[in-house]
C-alpha cells in the first residue's frame, strides 16, 4: 500500500470542505474511494459517510401512514396502501 503525502491529505480536506463529494476528490487526486473516506474520517471524525445504494421510495410521512392503515386494519399489506385514501 502506498503512503498519502500531507500535501495530498491537505487537498482532500480542501476539497470536501469546499463541499465537493468524494467521487470528484477521488478522481481528481487518482486515489480510491476508500482512501478518501478513510482519510475523511481519520482527520474529520464529524464528516458524513457516504451512503450507499438509492434513496428510500416512501417518505417518513408515507411510512407513517402506510403503518397506520395496516394497524387499523383498512388495508392488509403494504402494496395495497397507495391504492387507497387517507380521509
Amino acid at each position: 500500500m502506498r503512503s498519502i503525502s500531507s500535501s495530498q491529505k491537505a487537498n482532500i480536506l480542501h476539497m470536501a470542505s469546499s463541499g465537493l463529494p468524494t467521487h470528484h476528490i477521488t478522481s481528481k487526486l487518482g486515489l480510491g474511494k476508500s482512501t478518501v473516506s478513510r482519510i475523511l474520517q481519520d482527520l474529520l471524525p464529524d464528516h458524513p459517510i457516504p451512503s450507499a445504494g438509492h434513496p428510500t421510495k416512501l417518505s417518513s410521512t408515507d411510512q407513517h401512514c402506510t403503518l397506520l392503515q395496516i394497524a387499523s386494519g383498512k388495508v392488509s399489506n403494504a402494496v395495497q396502501a397507495p391504492h387507497t385514501s387517507i380521509p
